[in-house]
């Protein structure tokens, strides 16, 4: 890998992700633990989830919003939040009270949760973004009040992420998707507002910024979507540059929003067909990585959690140019999106199935001439005991 990197440090930076999505494999539509009942009240209109490291890896702390939320968990009416824990491996939701004190009778929308589980943001429409912080994991969230200064709009789909040691409110702005640096103890924002997605089509909206972070908490992506008419589909950008392309996940005949992921599932709420409720889409897909010279690079492989015996190994092949266009190159499924000219291999990894996920890290020189370095990556993911082998999504290996 070292002797990769210093021989790119020699090539014209590029700053892409390429243009192979996800793998998709299965999907589910509805999720009955994620949908009513199993969230409780009539209709569940967005999730979340976030790991805390007290919890089993199978285990996530997971944010919904209901409609008809029973006054038992909260619900005080329009739509409310509700937080409780969610196992990936069951598909069952049990809710908690932690939220209760941030519903009214108004509209509360997308509570999205810092991956620490102390600080969370959601929208409480009409108005600007809310924030509400917590001691400790565990205990009640607490209301500070408004995010701001921010531009006046009808929504903002807010959420929280760390990067290089600041902490961002990620947001709609216009039509686009932005990063705006915030206080994460008053809501304060200390601006100015950096633009990370561009809306994917002409007349869209991008929107519902679901980060994607490193085993640190680091920012590398977003999974969103983009709004078109009545249409809303899934998309994916992992290298935070809105000259990049986002990469289309799953386009929809209908609206789609706010939803989550835990390894290589997918979570997306879906307004039709029935009453508002959640779908999971299984993929094999990886994040890329992002690191300092000098620092150390986590690339996180990620498969569908499951409880069965099957076992997942991945790997990423890096080169010096992603492909125009996705390939097949059978035996292997999905398409190849990487030259392989001058490819070299990282190990295979094998994935935990509790959570799907499988996490390589290494260090990256201290060589100043390494920064800027921008290197095209492809996952494969073998089923090792169906022996049968799949392209994963291209992203970037990026040294700051």
């Amino acid at each position: 890998m070292r002797s990769c990197l210093a021989l790119a440090a020699l090539t014209t930076s590029m700053l892409a992700q390429g243009v192979v999505p996800p793998f998709r494999i299965s999907q589910i539509n509805p999720l009955p633990g994620l949908s009513a009942p199993g969230i409780p009240g009539s209709s569940v209109q967005q999730v979340n989830m976030i790991h805390l490291p007290s919890d089993p890896l199978n285990v996530y702390l997971c944010s919904a919003t209901s409609v008809g939320l029973p006054p038992a968990f909260g619900g005080v009416g329009g739509s409310d939040l509700v937080t409780g824990s969610y196992d990936v491996l069951t598909d069952t939701f049990t809710p908690n009270i932690e939220a209760a004190a941030l519903n009214t009778a108004g509209t509360e929308f997308g509570m999205m949760i810092h991956h620490s589980g102390l600080h969370a943001v959601f929208d409480k429409l009409p108005g600007p973004p809310q924030l509400a912080i917590r001691a400790a994991t565990g205990q009640p969230w607490q209301l500070i009040g408004a995010v701001g200064p921010i531009p006046s709009q009808a929504y903002y789909d807010p959420s929280l992420a760390d990067y290089r040691g600041q902490s961002y409110l990620l947001h709609v702005l216009g039509t686009n998707i932005a990063m705006t640096r915030i206080d994460l103890n008053t809501g304060v924002l200390t601006g100015p507002s950096t633009v990370i997605a561009l809306a994917s089509r002409p007349g869209s909206t991008a929107n519902s910024p679901t980060p994607v972070v490193d085993p640190n908490g680091e920012l590398i992506g977003i999974s969103h979507h983009d709004v078109l008419g009545s249409i809303n589909d899934h998309y994916l950008s992992l290298d935070l540059d809105p000259t990049t392309p986002s990469v289309l996940m799953n386009g929809n005949s209908t609206w789609t929003n706010n939803g989550g992921f835990i390894g290589g599932r997918f979570f997306d709420a879906e307004s039709t067909p029935g009453q508002y409720h959640i779908f999971s889409i299984d993929t094999y897909w990886f994040t890329g990585g992002r690191a300092p010279v000098g620092g150390t690079m986590s690339v996180t492989f990620n498969s569908p959690p499951t409880s069965g015996p099957e076992v997942y190994l991945s790997l990423f092949g890096a080169g010096f140019a992603f492909l125009p266009v996705g390939q097949p190159l059978p035996p292997l499924s999905g398409l190849l999106g990487v030259n392989l000219a001058g490819v070299i291999s990282s190990p295979l990894m094998a994935h935990n199935n509790l959570n799907g996920q499988a996490v390589l890290s290494f260090g990256i020189p201290n060589v100043p001439a390494l920064s800027g370095v921008r290197l095209p990556t492809q996952s494969v993911t073998v089923a090792a005991l169906a022996n049968q082998w799949y392209f994963g999504n291209t992203a970037m290996l990026a040294v700051d």
